[in-house]
Formats: C-alpha cells, structure tokens, sequence
C-alpha cells in the first residue's frame, strides 16, 4: 500500500495540519535507508515507486494529488537503470541536466556523511530555457544492494 492510500484511510485524521517536510537526512536515514535498504516497514510513511520517471515528460506523469504532500510536489522511489536521463516522451524529447555535481548529505548530529544527492532541472531538447519541473535524487552512501535505488524529489513549477 502506498502512502497515498495509507493517508487517504480512515488514519487521515491522525494528520490533521500535518504535512510532509522531512530534512535532507530524514530521507536518508528513514525513508530511503530504513525502508528500502533494510526492507523494513514504516507503516505511516510509504512512498509510491515510480517506474516511469524517466521515460516520460514530467507534466505527462500521473501524479497522486493529496493533503499529506505540499501541492505540486512529489517524493518517489526510482530504480536507476543507467546514468542517462534522457526522455523520448510522447509530446516532446528532453533531458534532465545536473545543476551541479553529486554532493553530500550530512547528519545533524554527529556531522558524518550519509549520503549523497544531486539536483535537475528538465529541459525540452532545442529549447534553452529551463521548463522550470526540477529533481533531486538521493542516494544511500553505502550502494549495496540497492544501489541503483534512489529516491526522487520532483517539483512542478
């Protein structure tokens, strides 16, 4: 079950004025490190995986609309078949270009590094301007097994 359909059940009161902001090592350790990596369960907190984040355009993905989430963001879990970003979507061709290099993510506490991530922004191939839909990818330090598991933060302009 998804965390959509965990919100949207009879819990949803639970979150009332609650809404998702974890910081940068919350999705390290507890959503992208606990859950995935671990295969353990967080029965609050399950994040939907999306095979289809780089085959489409962004605006062609469905996304679920729901309270739990700020409106036009979206966390998904996303298994990295290679380092190409590139989309051949059906309106259009582009590409996710880094906005930088890979940088780490470092714990509040003892200030150790935990992971990594990198930020995107998707561009319509021939067009030189931004199509202002951005991406950050989190990746877990140690690999492992799912090292091609990352999760994905993408925004809507």
């Amino acid at each position: 079950m998804s965390m959509v359909e965990k919100y949207n059940e009879k819990e949803q009161q639970e979150f009332v004025g609650f809404r998702f902001h974890p910081t940068e090592q919350e999705l390290i350790r507890y959503c992208l490190g606990r859950n995935k990596v671990a295969k353990t369960s967080n029965k609050v907190l399950e994040l939907e995986d999306k095979t289809d984040l780089y085959a489409k355009e962004p605006w062609r993905l469905t996304h679920t609309e729901t309270d739990f989430f700020e409106p036009n963001q979206w966390y998904y879990f996303v298994t990295r078949t290679g380092k190409s970003r590139k989309v051949r979507g059906e309106t259009c061709e582009g590409r996710w270009k880094a906005l930088g290099k890979l940088s780490n993510v470092v714990s509040e506490d003892k200030r150790e590094v935990i992971g990594n991530k990198r930020s995107f922004s998707f561009y319509v191939k021939g067009e030189s301007t931004s199509s202002g839909w951005t991406m950050t990818e989190y990746y877990p330090l140690d690999g492992g097994s799912f090292q091609n598991q990352v999760l994905c933060h993408l925004k809507r302009p």
